[in-house]
């Protein structure tokens, strides 16, 4: 009889050390996906440019290594720093790299991660989700000449 008291009571003891951890939510195992630092390796961009007497011209191409991000999961901030020198053959127009880099926060659900520094805010559309590698989209606002132009970028990332 005592060592059946003593099997229930480790019985018992062994159900109640057992805590079940909290799940967590897709949100959390895609921000834990995208803590580190990763490399644009490619990325693909579309912009039209308004330019007097000329009138609008298509500007579209790929660029290859344009840049970083960062993404620190546990304090919620990001830095990025993409950079590309786009495709414009129009004689006599200058052309420049096109830059949008910043520190600041993020916030994501399984489908956008939204950055928010000082100069505003940029939503990215989550296109593919893996473990080394993102694909991610965005139209963020580049200021040339006063002339404030979306641009369309799709991003390829890779875990560095």
């Amino acid at each position: 009889m005592k060592i059946t008291r003593l099997l229930a009571l480790l019985l018992l003891v062994s159900f109640v050390a057992c805590k079940k951890d909290p799940e967590k939510t897709p949100e959390e195992i895609y921000a834990e996906r995208l803590n580190g630092n990763w490399s644009v390796s490619s990325l693909t961009y579309s912009a039209n440019i308004t330019v007097p007497i000329i009138g609008t011209i298509p500007v579209n191409g790929t660029a290859n290594n344009a840049g970083t991000i960062s993404f620190n999961t546990p304090a919620r901030t990001a830095v990025y720093d993409i950079r590309f020198l786009p495709n414009l053959t129009v004689p006599g127009l200058p052309v420049d790299s096109v830059e949008f880099f910043g520190t600041g926060t993020f916030t994501n659900t399984t489908s956008q991660i939204t950055l928010t520094d000082s100069a505003g805010t940029l939503t990215f559309n989550v296109l593919k989700n893996e473990e080394n590698l993102q694909q991610v989209s965005t139209t963020a606002n580049y200021t040339v000449s006063g002339q404030n132009i979306p641009v369309n970028l799709n991003l390829v990332l890779t875990r560095r």
